[in-house]
């Protein structure tokens, strides 16, 4: 019976075993492909789960149930702007509340998908109109949580993401969301807290070992951040955003040598070695490597602080520090951090050039 199936799923999810529950609804949706409430719950467990590429698949198979349903249309909204298609979203979420104006969850995600494309007002409007057609929905109280974060109004955010709490304490996200509010005040034993909640709930997740990190990073205490990012790497090998991150911690700590290999990664990439050199292989026994990041606002600070200390170390041929600190120069031409890296950098480069007797070209913005 598909409804045992899908009962075990919403059981599984308020416990907070999302990988369960996920695994129910997948039972139900297989022995049931036409019932649109199994697709829309599926995806929306998804999202909870971060597995976005597959909720909008889910979210997918609800429309191809029931295509006029507003119940799909609000769940292939939410879908989609996981997944950054943000005028898609906006556009099915209209259409969900065009067809049931009184349905809240559609007015929760359309306050999330507003708030994602900055129009705060609007996004506030639609978590209250949500709380108050269902004052008993977490997505409705977590829609309004994110309103209030998306503003500055942490208090306000933190009170709505407890009561979404109140609904299913054993949510991770929710947790990290308390723990970057209590941050964002400065408030770093409950922050500190929060993020510690959600890592018991799910210790197989790098987020709240990253949370964690930043955190502690914050506040200048770099031995306890970077034990955070180890802990990540060995679930995330290969993620080179996490080198970066530990890259930095390295650098400010001065533990140089320790930072350019790191930062290496997060730029460059390349193969990865354990301390001896030797390749670390995954569980097939082949080689990991890790895929060099894109310069974007995301990774700006790796590329400058690498050619700051390929700098330090006088590498200053145009292909190692100068190269760096220029595509970040071009990249962000009146950020204060990489002007300031690129004229001492620079200088630096010169000195070495007219030391050597053989000046380069200073390359230019």
């Amino acid at each position: 019976n598909p409804r045992s199936f899908a009962e075990e799923g919403e059981a599984q999810f308020a416990a907070g075993k999302l990988e369960e529950a996920i695994a129910a609804y997948q039972r139900a949706t297989q022995i049931d492909s036409r019932n649109v409430d199994y697709w829309v719950a599926l995806a929306r467990i998804q999202i909870y789960a971060q597995q976005y590429d597959q909720a909008l698949e889910s979210a997918q198979n609800a429309l191809l149930a029931a295509p006029n349903s507003p119940k799909s249309k609000a769940i292939y909204a939410w879908a989609l702007d996981y997944i950054g298609d943000l005028e898609g979203a906006q556009a099915a979420a209209v259409q969900a509340i065009a067809l049931d104006s009184n349905y809240a969850p559609a007015h929760a995600y359309y306050s999330e998908i507003l708030n994602d494309s900055s129009k705060w007002e609007q996004g506030q409007n639609e978590a209250q109109l949500a709380l108050t057609l269902d004052p008993n929905s977490l997505d409705a109280h977590r829609a309004m949580g994110y309103a209030n974060e998306s503003v500055g109004n942490y208090r306000g955010a933190i009170e709505h993401y407890k009561n979404a709490l109140a609904i299913n304490p054993n949510l991770m996200t929710l947790y990290i969301a308390l723990g970057k509010n209590y941050r964002a005040l400065g408030e770093k034993d409950q922050a500190i807290f929060y993020f510690s909640k959600a890592n018991a709930l799910d210790p197989k997740n790098i987020e709240p070992y990253l949370a964690l990190s930043r955190t502690y990073y914050q506040y200048d205490e770099f031995g306890t951040a970077a034990q955070y990012l180890q802990s990540a790497l060995e679930l995330d090998p290969t993620n080179a955003d996490i080198h970066g991150r530990l890259g930095l911690i390295y650098f400010h700590a001065k533990n140089y040598e320790g930072a350019e290999p790191e930062l290496r990664l997060a730029v460059y990439g390349g193969p990865l070695t354990d301390s001896a050199g030797n390749p670390v292989p995954d569980a097939s026994g082949n080689p990991l490597s890790v895929t060099a990041l894109p310069l974007n606002g995301a990774s700006l600070e790796y590329f400058y602080t690498l050619g700051n200390l390929l700098a330090a170390y006088k590498q200053c041929a145009p292909d190692q520090a100068p190269d760096l600190l220029n595509k970040a120069l071009n990249f962000a031409p009146d950020n204060p951090s990489v002007i300031a890296s690129y004229d001492e950098s620079m200088t630096i480069c010169r000195n070495v050039w007219a030391e050597s007797g053989t000046p380069q070209a200073t390359p230019q913005p």
